[in-house]
């Protein structure tokens, strides 16, 4: 059939298909007779009002009063007391009488009749009624459980019993079912009356992309079960797809179990294949071979796919090439290309064809006859409360169509009935241009590869604009692969030597720190042959004597070197990362962070010295011509800490560097393979000698010498308090020959908090804790110690977050499954586990983990009801402990967040705009989060640094950190000679 041909076809069927679907009913959804018809109305109207309506739905379960719901109405849709809501909202705001708790139950009774529209029932029992009217009006169903996020192993349980009971349930009630032919029966035979779909992530909470081959198994473990009493039951059942995250983790686990000989023979088992994802044609291709190689069908339910914005959002904020088509039109032509595909090869595979846009199911049935299918040889699938008038006109025409039926509580399945309002009042929507915008048929059935110009998928940086370094997809076995590759080998070069490096070369010391792996500390990772005090005297010397040339060098040709660092660190990331996993604990994904932070303060910071080069002109007096310039300091001593080994080293050296500066660098003793590491790759850069030098030694004797030479013009410095302010103290003193006074850029810690609201997402909540409290073990500045949460969600909170804290593990570094490894070194493991016992005596233990005792490893803990003075709740520990603390309100949990002597990072979970604000302009922090964690800061993007107690100077990977390193000079010149001056000088 030609081209042109088939494209008349698929008009033609499309247009009696909707000339039928004219004697159905109008789509309730879009009827503004109704309360949620209006809604739709209004959202397709005014983008900021669709925004705020659904933020609003979205929190409107977690609302306990009258007044709650009053002030959030107030806060989302009251402008200058202006307000276009329908009268039941308007009462909200004053514009009524209706006490606030009357007015809340309409408004949360209107919000619940809506998510019915979308969402069967609570339970089996409730969707039962609805699955068996929908038989009765000839559609069948496939059911999936809704909720809430699995953060726990508890959580994780919870939903494989939930999936055996619904199975159980539906398939005993099914016994008494009469049989439909339309519903019950394809080319085959007899079908499952029951159709169950089941989440792949629903049943395990530590899935990692990283342990991917250890996942899978965990996975297939938890699925086994369901895909047993299924296939005992007669059920069908259906592994639903996510995100692109699991994407491939999710095809996999479906082949390796449906390929096991127990379940190899079964037929009804499907899995998902999203058309907006780019790689779902090879996806299908391979799915076909594999569909071979098992010799027994199974079916793949062709979808769009849900995820576009938050897949693209996520793609770009990471630098990764863009997954999904970024073109509606190009998904719906890859949709009908991978349809036609599964159909040419239906002896292989069944189709489910999942789709409400009348073009794209067209197309389908068209080619499905034109290669002799029967029409119930696949099946056609729609989303429960959607797109009735087509539903009941292809199941009139002959078609068996199933419903997409979601069962679950109302209030976690807000989040679902969030994206199927999206996606009805996208401009894009082929149901809202169908039934609210009342497009010809010309426009709904035009072919969607007419015209059409493939996108690019690829991650498109601007060129001389700085952009992050993305991180690896440890999705990609080859990644995986080239860091277990890198570890190996490190690990038989063990013990590596680390040696001071002046002028370019090694100089050998007698005094040696063995430095052991945290995570086994049997094994010597390096043996640092520490600087003496006479080898730091030779550096600095050095580093003085070159700085009289590097000054000189261009600012272009000294970013230039910072260029090529970067490059080598792109090239040597394995290499890297395995030292630092090795050597301090870091995990894989915390190690690949800190790489990708060097990388880009050496680019950021080339890049912003360009700019900073550039005499600037001030004033503009006639006559005269005055420039503020940036001068060099001098040596500049850089003391840097072992939790950033890697990034925070790189970014002083570099920010030192590049503005003309030259630099000893002396970096914590438990980091110096790392460090000597950065130093062989400015060396590989070709940075001239001298100008960089390299002192691996004790911080109470070379670091303290360093900090008081009198050639030490500006200190560098991350780390404790207490040699913050000792640094601070000593630079203050004037030595013999000192000619300038030192300036500090020091930062020393936090005792950070998250505050919980009311109002917060939980499911969001505790995974932000989580993360922020536990990654790395808690040893990073910015971790979260404290966490404050108002007293109505207190309980709710602390039970979650125990039980998600219960479920992570506790690691060798190297181990990709470790949600995190050991802390540093044997004096901070006796430390913390000191602390542990001690705060136990005198506070509730919400919780306490379980740790390895072969390394320096601390188990996680919460101690639960902890007053805001309380030491734990002061004291910066550098650990996985956290203090909960419980807030009567907003300017209570504030007050207790501003206690504490240190301002550097703090966070906020609401979803009260009237908070977000509050927050914003009361909260004592340097780096603010609001609603997600609040570790990870990123260069350009979150220039961290605090005040009070957590340091002095400007933010680093900011537009002023640079400054900090030069002197600001003006030059001012008169330009007039003999009455005279140049023209450039009068204006």
């Amino acid at each position: 059939m030609s081209e042109s041909t088939l494209q008349s076809k698929i008009i033609t069927r499309g247009e009696e298909i909707l000339k039928k679907m004219e004697s159905q009913s109008k789509v309730s959804l879009f009827s503004k007779d109704f309360w949620y018809g209006s809604i739709m109305d209004w959202s397709m109207k005014n983008e900021k009002f669709k925004t705020n309506m659904f933020r609003f739905v979205d929190v409107l379960p977690s609302l306990n009063s009258g007044d709650e719901v009053a002030t959030h109405l107030k806060e989302y849709f009251s402008e200058g007391g202006k307000s276009e809501l329908p009268s039941v909202f308007n009462v909200g705001l004053g514009l009524g009488s209706l006490a606030p708790g009357l007015m809340a139950g309409a408004i949360k009774k209107n919000v619940m009749s809506m998510a019915k529209m979308f969402i069967t029932g609570e339970d089996a029992k409730e969707a039962l009624s609805v699955l068996k009217k929908a038989r009765k009006n000839n559609l069948t169903f496939t059911v999936d459980i809704l909720g809430e996020a699995t953060l726990s192993e508890k959580e994780a349980l919870d939903y494989q019993r939930r999936y055996l009971e619904l199975i159980e349930w539906l398939a005993h009630d099914a016994q008494s079912w009469d049989e439909h032919p339309l519903l019950d029966r394809d080319a085959e035979g007899s079908i499952p009356k029951v159709n169950v779909s089941v989440k792949m992530t629903a049943l395990y909470s530590q899935i990692s992309d990283k342990a991917w081959e250890e996942s899978k198994t965990k996975v297939k473990d938890r699925l086994r079960p369901i895909f047993k009493k299924g296939m005992e039951l007669g059920v069908f059942i259906n592994l639903d797809m996510e995100h692109y995250a699991v994407k491939h983790m999710t095809l996999e686990v479906f082949q390796e179990l449906i390929s096991e000989p127990e379940f190899r023979a079964y037929r009804f088992f499907g899995c998902v294949i999203q058309a907006y994802l780019r790689d779902s044609y090879a996806d299908i291709q391979d799915m076909i071979s594999f569909a071979k190689k098992r010799e027994v069908p199974f079916t793949i339910r062709l979808v769009k796919g849900a995820y576009w914005d938050s897949e693209t959002i996520d793609a770009q904020q990471r630098g990764w090439d863009t997954p999904v088509y970024t073109v509606k039109a190009e998904s719906d032509a890859n949709y009908e290309r991978c349809a036609y595909l599964l159909l040419e090869n239906y002896r292989f595979i069944r189709v489910a064809l999942a789709s409400h846009n009348v073009r794209t199911l067209a197309a389908a049935l068209v080619k499905a006859e034109q290669l002799g299918l029967a029409k119930n040889a696949y099946e056609i699938q729609m989303l429960y409360g959607m797109a009735e008038p087509i539903k009941k006109t292809l199941s009139d025409m002959g078609y068996r169509v199933r419903e997409y039926a979601p069962v679950g509580e109302l209030i976690p399945g807000m989040a679902y009935l969030v994206r199927r309002l999206l996606e009805n009042t996208s401009n894009e929507s082929w149901l809202r241009g169908k039934f609210a915008e009342s497009k010809t048929p010309a426009e709904l059935l035009k072919d969607p590869a007419e015209n059409l110009r493939p996108t690019d998928a690829s991650y498109i940086k601007k060129p001389n604009v700085f952009h992050n370094e993305p991180y690896l997809d440890f999705a990609i076995k080859s990644v995986r692969d080239n860091t277990q590759q890198a570890l190996h080998k490190l690990k038989s070069e063990l013990p590596k030597t680390v040696q001071p490096i002046v002028g370019h070369e090694a100089i050998s010391s007698t005094t040696v720190y063995e430095r052991p792996n945290p995570s086994n500390t049997s094994e010597t990772v390096a043996k640092v042959q520490m600087a003496t005090v006479a080898i730091a005297e030779k550096a600095i010397q050095q580093a003085h004597a070159a700085f009289a040339t590097w000054r000189k060098v261009p600012a272009t040709e000294r970013a230039t070197y910072l260029d090529r660092v970067a490059d080598l660190m792109v090239q040597k990331k394995y290499q890297l990362m395995a030292d630092q996993i090795l050597e301090v604990g870091k995990p894989w994904a915390e190690a690949d962070a800190d790489v990708a932070e060097a990388i880009d303060f050496c680019r950021y910071y080339a890049n912003h010295m360009r700019s900073l080069a550039n005499p600037l002109r001030v004033g503009h007096a006639p006559g005269e011509i005055s420039q503020y310039i940036y001068k060099p300091r001098g040596v500049v001593t850089v003391i840097s800490p072992w939790n950033f080994p890697l990034a925070i080293l790189a970014g002083q050296v570099a920010a030192a560097v590049v503005t003309g500066n030259t630099v000893v660098m002396k970096p914590a003793e438990q980091s110096s393979l790392i460090a000597q590491g950065l130093m062989k790759l400015f060396m590989e850069a070709g940075i001239p000698k001298n100008v960089v030098q390299f002192v691996p030694g004790y911080g109470e004797d070379v670091g303290d010498y360093l900090v008081k030479h009198a050639h030490t013009t500006t200190i560098a410095f991350t780390g404790s308090k207490a040699v913050g302010l000792l640094i601070a103290k000593n630079a203050a003193v004037v030595q013999p020959g000192q000619q300038h006074v030192k300036r500090c850029i020091i930062e020393m810690g936090g005792k950070n908090a998250l505050i919980i609201d009311n109002d917060a997402d939980l499911d969001e909540a505790v995974d932000g804790v989580l993360y922020s409290a536990f990654g790395f073990a808690g040893q990073k500045c910015s971790a979260a110690s404290r966490v404050i949460v108002l007293e109505d969600v207190y309980s709710k909170f602390a039970d979650r977050l125990k039980e998600a804290a219960a479920s992570i593990e506790v690691l060798s570094a190297e181990n990709p499954k470790s949600y995190y490894g050991p802390v540093v070194d044997s004096e901070a493991h006796q430390r913390l586990l000191g602390v542990i016992r001690d705060y136990s005596q005198k506070h509730t233990v919400i919780f306490t983990g379980t740790a390895p005792q072969t390394g320096y490893y601390v188990p996680a803990t919460v101690f639960g009801d902890v007053k805001p003075t309380d030491d734990v709740a002061q004291t910066e520990f550098f650990g996985p402990v956290i203090a909960l603390i419980k807030a009567k309100n907003l300017d209570e949990a504030i007050a207790f967040a501003n206690s504490t002597e240190y301002a550097l990072t703090g966070g906020v979970f609401t979803r009260s705009p009237a908070n977000i604000q509050k927050i914003k302009n009361e909260l004592e922090v340097g780096n603010l989060y609001i609603n997600r964690g609040i570790t990870g800061a990123m260069v350009d993007r979150h220039p961290f640094g605090g005040y009070k107690m957590s340091g002095i100077g400007s933010k680093t990977g900011g537009p002023d950190y640079l400054k900090q390193f030069v002197e600001p000079i003006v030059i001012t010149e008169n330009t007039m000679r003999r009455g005279f001056a140049p023209e450039e000088s009068l204006n």
